[in-house]
């Protein structure tokens, strides 16, 4: 008993002292601008499409906070009970600062979603998040319509999406966070104004409507 305390202690003091290093110390040779703080509690104003950033750790019991910044969407994702009996949750909130990026979107995200599970296994999850009137208004305008997510952990970790414009397009996505793949389904009404986007993209052939498009990352 003596000999794991000892050792328990030893891990808590080395978790401790590595938390409190400079942030900036373990974000170096990454495309973060902005750092500072620690790894316990810290900040940055940019990591390539996502900013501001903003983090805060809880070691015992292991609890993590993070917000974050997308498209002018913020977001906080949310962690607690990890490893044995942990809890997850990502909320969509207000409109934040909108950082530099090669294209902008518009549209206001609502929801949450919430997860349960132990150790690399999820268990169950609920909730949604969704969007009314998604667009893309830079480098060019188009309107990508209404959008939902949620996740399934009935067989894995599983990540469902749907996009609709009526008249337009529907687009459902599955994507497997697991085994880092994703297929995405699609089906275009005539003169659908994604109809150019994803032959440029050679997601659809010259005369083609409905299709799918399988990714891995």
């Amino acid at each position: 008993m003596r000999w794991h305390g000892a050792v328990w202690l030893l891990l808590v003091f080395s978790v401790t002292l590595l938390a409190e290093l400079p942030a900036r110390w373990l974000t170096q040779g990454l495309a973060i601008s902005g750092v500072s703080g620690s790894l316990w509690r810290g900040q940055a104003v940019q990591w390539g499409p996502v900013g501001p950033l903003r983090w805060e750790i809880t070691a015992w019991p292991l609890q993590t906070q993070v917000h974050l910044g997308f498209q002018g969407q913020g977001w906080q994702a949310r962690l607690s009970g990890w490893p044995w009996n942990w809890q997850a949750e990502l909320q969509a909130l207000s409109g934040q600062v909108r950082v530099a990026t090669g294209y902008r979107l518009a549209g206001q995200w609502q929801g949450t979603l919430r997860m349960r599970g132990a150790g690399a296994r999820c268990s169950g999850a609920d909730g949604q998040i969704s969007i009314e009137d998604l667009a893309l208004v830079e480098p060019w305008s188009l309107g990508l319509g209404r959008g939902s997510m949620q996740m399934d952990c009935s067989s894995g970790w599983h990540l469902f999406g749907q996009l609709n414009q009526p008249g337009q397009h529907q687009l459902e996505l599955d994507a497997d966070l697991s085994a880092r793949r994703a297929k995405v389904d699609f089906k275009l009404q005539n003169d659908a104004a994604l109809t150019p986007i994803l032959r440029a993209l050679q997601w659809l052939g010259p005369t083609e409507r409905v299709g799918q498009r399988k990714v891995g990352w």
